[in-house]
């Protein structure tokens, strides 16, 4: 059950329903156990056996936390359990993630990546004396696994989302139609402009190598807003599902293409994943106040570790080592004040290690940005269709316009005639997928 499906929409039409009658102070615990509810058969319409792994993560932090708590005064016992807690969780996720390399039949559930990252953030919280433990199981079981952050983030922190469900939510017509705004602009990016860019992205990257340059830079630069729309798409939609419930789900995107720096991309792009490694990654690891030579180590193992999250190959190894590596670089010789030429050059870059992301095989795709690199200036391969191609490139151009303005300042809010509009469009330019990118992550 995806968001861009009718199937979806009955499911929340029936969800809001039943949360509309017991969004009521005397019964937030049946509230809390409905949306639990809707939250575990919306998971199991993928997989049937894919809960048994939420409710794997659910009880090993939520056990866990409570013994922290418990051994909080004595440090070094409370360090081991955080430790116990950590191994435990990551147990699964490592399992599918690695078993994968050698058998390709295994399945990798929807969605372990992100609610295992989550449920961490509750033990080492606790731990670190920023949240108390939650009493009420249903309530942290819920925190896991609700139901629009479920598949694909944004990761969440227990310190922003459990005092929301201790409580009666607001539900009033501006967060209605706030909500469903941004749920309309999410589906747009997915349904017209990712999903758009996906067919001629998979037709090339299926044999790059009977492509010329200028067709793979062309692919390259599709993909690089495919993923940005897909991603990005999703998580418009899961911030804007919640808000008309009433729940304030962290942002996820920023205009990150709009970013005139490396290090500036890395605080608007998948912010809950950048931010996760930030406070409890770099953060243990002494941050910024450290020796120069520890800090480049700091840097460069975030930047891996990441790579390493998004999937057991020498190319994410790669993604991560070559973000590592720019934005190492940047921090020595970046100019005071970057202009338009800098800019073009980030994302470029970034795009560049977009290939590394989408091509398993490394050897193969640094041979795509060879190619770019030496054979630029060549016939363009116009896909299936030469009209679609096009039509699809404007769409996009449309959208850029549309990002930058807002990035600028232009245009600083959207109006009921541009939802309409969006709406025509992904009627009538709409190609939706049964697939999100960062699902396979």
């Amino acid at each position: 059950m995806l968001f861009n499906t009718f199937e979806f929409l009955l499911f929340f039409v029936v969800v809001f329903f039943l949360f509309v009658l017991t969004n009521r102070e005397k019964t937030i615990i049946l509230r809390n156990i409905i949306l639990l509810g809707a939250s575990f058969y919306f998971y199991a319409q993928l997989n049937i056996y894919f809960p048994l792994l939420l409710v794997y993560v659910c009880v090993i932090t939520y056990i866990s936390g409570y013994f922290i708590a418990k051994y909080i005064e004595e440090s070094k016992k409370a360090k081991g359990l955080v430790a116990i807690s950590t191994l435990l969780s990551l147990l699964p996720l490592v399992f599918f993630k690695y078993a994968y390399i050698w058998d390709k039949s295994i399945l990798l559930p929807v969605g372990l990546s992100f609610f295992t990252f989550q449920g961490l953030t509750y033990t080492i919280d606790i731990y670190r004396r920023k949240i108390d433990v939650e009493k009420n199981i249903i309530n942290y079981f819920l925190f896991i696994s609700f139901f629009p952050s479920l598949l694909s983030g944004p990761i969440e922190r227990a310190r922003n989302m459990l005092p929301q469900y201790k409580n009666k939510t607001i539900i009033d017509w501006y967060g209605f139609v706030d909500g469903s705004a941004l749920f309309i602009w999410g589906m747009f990016k997915k349904v017209v402009i990712a999903d758009r860019l996906a067919d001629y992205v998979n037709i090339v990257y299926i044999s790059p190598e009977s492509h010329t340059g200028s067709t793979l830079a062309l692919a390259a630069v599709f993909y690089s807003f495919q993923i940005y729309c897909d991603f990005s798409g999703y998580a418009d939609m899961a911030i804007g599902v919640g808000r008309v419930l009433g729940f304030r789900i962290m942002q996820n995107f920023n205009l990150p293409y709009c970013a005139s720096t490396v290090k500036e991309f890395w605080r608007r792009w998948h912010i809950s994943l950048t931010s996760w490694f930030t406070e409890y990654v770099y953060i243990s690891l002494g941050g910024n106040r450290v020796p120069k030579y520890r800090w480049i180590i700091n840097i460069s193992l975030v930047f891996l570790l990441s790579g390493i999250w998004h999937g057991a190959t020498w190319s994410f190894v790669l993604w991560g080592a070559m973000h590592a590596a720019i934005y190492l670089i940047e921090h020595y010789i970046c100019p005071k004040k970057p202009g338009i030429i800098y800019h073009l050059y980030v994302f470029v870059m970034v795009t560049f290690a977009w290939v590394f992301f989408r091509i398993e095989n490394s050897g193969e795709a640094a041979r795509i940005i060879y190619k770019i690199c030496t054979d630029l200036i060549s016939p363009v391969y116009m896909g299936s269709s030469a009209f679609t191609t096009i039509l699809t490139a404007v769409l996009l151009l449309i959208f850029i316009i549309r990002e930058w303005l807002e990035y600028r300042n232009i245009i600083k809010h959207k109006y009921i005639i541009e939802y309409v509009l969006l709406i025509i469009a992904i009627a009538l330019f709409g190609v939706s997928s049964s697939q999100f990118v960062y699902f396979q992550f």
